[in-house]
């Protein structure tokens, strides 16, 4: 079996194919034995419920309550994440990720008014982001 190229992600992050067992975004191959698309089982689980839309991952979010904030990177970059309670965008998500363990890794405090004011974010999408992703706030050491 050869593989010849992989596919264009059906995701923003460029991956096709989610795993709902494993949780693991991954590409599927394009075989050239004229099989076409061989992705039938998760290469990291083997499980074979697979998510290949954002209609479907949003339907898999919507069916477990869980906010589509969580797999952020699999949405367009500048645009809100749909169906998500933050309001943020996935661009957003990751600077408020990113900013948290800058400020953890120096030992300053971690609030969500202060990465509000840092990152000139309004209050509220911080706070949901934090909430969300369990972002625990912390005080200086």
């Amino acid at each position: 079996m050869n593989v010849t190229n992989v596919k264009t992600g059906a995701f923003a992050n460029g991956f096709d194919k989610f795993c709902v067992n494993c949780g693991r975004f991954f590409s599927a191959q394009i075989m050239d034995d004229g099989g076409g698309d061989a992705v039938a089982f998760c290469p990291h689980c083997g499980e074979d419920i697979l998510l290949s839309t954002i209609d479907s991952l949003l339907n898999y979010c919507a069916e477990r309550y869980a906010d589509p904030a969580n797999f952020f990177t699999a949405f367009p970059f500048d645009e809100p994440i749909p169906q998500s309670r933050t309001g943020a965008t996935p661009r957003q998500v990751a600077i408020i990720i990113a900013s948290v363990i800058d400020r953890k890794e120096e030992k300053l405090p971690v609030t969500v008014e202060n990465t509000a004011a840092i990152l000139d974010y309004p209050a509220a999408v911080v706070a949901a982001v934090f909430d969300e992703m369990h972002i625990t706030e912390t005080e200086k050491e």
